[in-house]
């Protein structure tokens, strides 16, 4: 499966959901915020959004520091 993720391809053997593309990239769940197609997805729905062909990501990560 093919997917854009902050305007790059990228490609995974299955479809999966929202939490597991997250997990695949080494992503904190707790400090993310997301756009799946133009629409913002709560934290509790990660488990529930399946991303398919050609669907469109934009991730944006909280990191702290000083």
């Amino acid at each position: 499966m093919k997917c854009i993720i902050n305007g790059d391809e990228f490609n995974f053997d299955d479809t999966l959901t929202l939490s597991q593309i997250l997990e695949s990239l080494e992503l904190d769940q707790e400090r993310i915020i997301v756009e799946w197609n133009d629409t913002l997805v709560k934290q509790e729905q990660f488990n529930e959004v399946v991303v398919r062909e050609s669907d469109r990501l934009e991730l944006l990560e909280f990191v702290g520091g000083g």
